[in-house]
């Protein structure tokens, strides 16, 4: 009997059952808070585009499993599919840093059966293979893949190669992909690039802008899973071969680490190392523009930031689409300055009480990281926040003492407030837990009762409305969540304390989509006394954006369900449209009694409209230049540990997870 033969042989014994499955999702405490749930089309797909965070998770103690959606064989069979299998065995165990040793077992998913492995060393790392056969349909690029075809046309199908096969429509990949979301509770998934529009049947290979199929296609099924079986967590996508086309962006040591992942890997690929592993050059060519680069998919409707500038005027901040940078753009210079930092979504701003102007970042493991500019308009460098890991950025408010707060969903699942509490280097937070909230929507809103208390609003997946209220200013005591009237919600929520004390809270209806407003009826905790919901009259997607405008009345903005419109909602009068061509989520201040208003535009560049009005005269849209291209890079610089937290995870720099 050949190896193969043989190798096949073992499989089946394997997933017939006589080798009991020996594997079960690990708990959120066996993770160290950090679960990774990784989706890639191609053996090798992680180790280039998504790496060095999976090997940044494994490093500080997290789980990882990753699917393999296809066979990635190419038409050659077993043999080949069983080689790469062998190759990303071989790189998981050199980045667990333990033998490489794995046991298999049979996975059953909405009724499929996978191949399963994990790591006999750390089993916290584990890798399932789908097993999808991937031979061209045609000659190559230009033609469709199997998963391709089965993602795009209606009716198509793909089999899975191997000793059990299985048969899947679109539908049915659908529902595997989310069986295994529901199995293993992620806090994390990451994804391939699901945005590229190029036809698959007009893609090619080093084509500007172009990628792999199988890549566009594994990331649009996840993306519909995701939206099956929704959870409390974070979704993270990554650029592939585009990736060539951007400057390097990692350090030496993460790009050292992850060509040695890679190497691991390619040894037991022959097509990467056809000949004796000693004499493999990999990474070369495009493979060694891969290794020094990581670029995630920033997605069009992510709100800016704004903050003021201690000199006068705004300070707007932004991700770029094409640095995944956090940038600056300053209202006196009308110029972009890149901040660094290796961001998978958007930045948050807040000014601390000496008027100096701070921002925080969320990295692509959960953890939090804070920039500060100094008095000479110098920025201080990146610091990491090591409190907790969470699944979103936070939400900025601001204490009774006028200190900047944030509220966020913690990889637990519960929400987190924090105040800053070191005014001189504006770097360090103080964190409470809330009570659990079951089945919370990962973004709440929060706002100061009359008497100085915060009160965090939030929405749970059967369309409740929530409030929970610090008991005292200051004392670390939360009370029960207590729910608000009938109102059912999708989310959407922002509140506001006007001027006589009250909170306004606004909230999406979960039926008609539109904007509701509710207001305290008398002042004092939040608990109870809230007038009749009233129904604004316009839908909106995302988050809106909340202040007090330069009359002292509540402002509210939101991007419009119809496309294109922003809506500025302000002290009571009527909804209105304050401008169109907005893809972006909006940001909203008051600095200076001006009030400013900003939204991504809908070019295909990425340009922001700026609205603005003073003395209650609105000036002309102003269109901003986009971000620069360059000036992303890893964060760098020592943390600032903050007071023990119950969920606190490791210290660890930007390269704390390289071995």
């Amino acid at each position: 009997m050949s190896a193969i033969r043989w190798l096949a042989a073992l499989s089946v014994l394997v997933w017939a059952g006589c080798i009991a499955p020996a594997w079960a999702a690990p708990g959120l405490a066996e993770c160290h808070g950090m679960k990774d749930l990784v989706f890639v089309a191609h053996q090798d797909d992680d180790l280039l585009f998504m790496n060095p965070d999976i090997h940044a998770t494994i490093g500080a103690g997290g789980c990882v499993q990753t699917v393999y959606l296809t066979a990635a064989e190419r038409g050659e069979g077993m043999g080949y599919m069983l080689g790469r299998a062998r190759g990303v065995r071989a790189a998981y165990s050199y980045i667990a840093q333990t033998t490489n040793s794995w046991l298999e077992d049979v996975g059953d998913f909405d009724g499929r059966h996978l191949a399963r492995f994990f790591l006999m060393g750390d089993k916290r790392v584990s890798l399932i293979h789908m097993r999808l056969k991937d031979p061209w349909l045609g000659k190559g690029w230009g033609s469709l893949t199997p998963l391709s075809r089965a993602e795009s046309v209606p009716g198509a199908t793909v089999e899975s190669l191997g000793p059990y096969p299985e048969t899947y429509d679109r539908a049915q990949l659908v529902a595997t992909l989310a069986a295994i979301i529901k199995d293993y509770q992620p806090t994390v998934i990451r994804h391939m690039d699901d945005t590229i529009n190029i036809p698959y049947n007009k893609l090619c290979w080093r084509c500007i802008g172009n990628d792999h199929p199988d890549h566009i296609a594994s990331a649009r099924l996840v993306r519909d899973a995701i939206r099956q079986e929704p959870g409390n967590y974070a979704e993270v996508a990554y650029v592939d071969y585009p990736t060539q086309e951007r400057a390097s962006n990692l350090t030496a040591a993460e790009t050292s680490a992850k060509t040695v992942a890679f190497k691991h890997y390619a040894w037991e690929d022959y097509r990467y190392c056809p000949k004796d592993p000693a004499s493999c050059k990999e990474p070369a060519g495009t493979a060694a523009s891969w290794v020094s680069r990581t670029y995630y998919v920033i997605r069009h409707t992510l709100a800016p930031a704004i903050a003021a500038d201690s000199n006068g005027g705004y300070l707007l901040f932004a991700v770029g689409e094409a640095n995944s940078a956090a940038n600056v753009h300053g209202s006196h210079d009308q110029s972009w300055l890149s901040l660094g930092g290796r961001i998978p979504g958007r930045v948050a701003a807040y000014n601390l009480i000496d008027g100096r102007t701070g921002i925080l970042a969320r990295d692509a493991t959960g953890r939090l990281w804070a920039n500060v500019r100094n008095p000479d308009r110098h920025w201080r460098g990146w610091r990491e926040l090591v409190a907790i890991r969470t699944v979103d950025l936070p939400l900025m408010s601001r204490s009774a003492q006028g200190q900047p707060a944030a509220l966020a969903m913690g990889n637990d699942g519960i929400y987190h407030y924090a105040v800053e509490v070191d005014s001189e280097r504006g770097e360090s937070w103080h964190w409470t837990s809330l009570p659990r909230l079951a089945d919370a929507l990962p973004n709440a809103a929060a706002a100061l009762d009359a008497n100085g208390n915060p009160a965090v609003f939030a929405s749970d997946r059967n369309g409740g409305l929530w409030v929970s209220s610090q008991r005292l200013p200051g004392v670390d005591s939360w009370t029960d969540w207590h729910r608000l009237g009938d109102v059912s919600t999708s989310g959407g929520l922002a509140a506001q304390r006007d001027v006589r004390g009250l909170i306004e809270l606004y909230v999406r209806d979960r039926i008609t989509g539109h904007m509701l407003q509710l207001i305290q009826s008398q002042r004092g905790a939040p608990g109870e006394g809230w007038d009749a919901p009233r129904d604004l009259g316009f839908s909106y997607i995302g988050q809106p954006a909340i202040g007090l405008n330069e009359k002292g009345k509540v402002a509210i903005a939101a991007l419009g369900h119809d496309g294109g419109r922003l809506w500025l909602f302000e002290g009571g009068a009527r909804a209105v449209v304050l401008g169109t061509h907005v893809e972006s989520s909006p940001a909203l201040r008051t600095i200076n009694g001006t009030l400013y208003v900003l939204g991504r535009s809908n070019q295909v560049r990425q340009t922001y409209w700026l609205w603005t009005r003073g003395n209650g005269n609105w000036r002309a849209p102003q269109l901003l230049a986009a971000p620069p291209a360059n000036g992303g890079a890893s964060f760098t610089g020592n943390p600032d540990r903050l007071p023990d937290h119950p969920f606190a995870s490791p210290i660890l720099s930007a390269q704390a997870g390289m071995k």
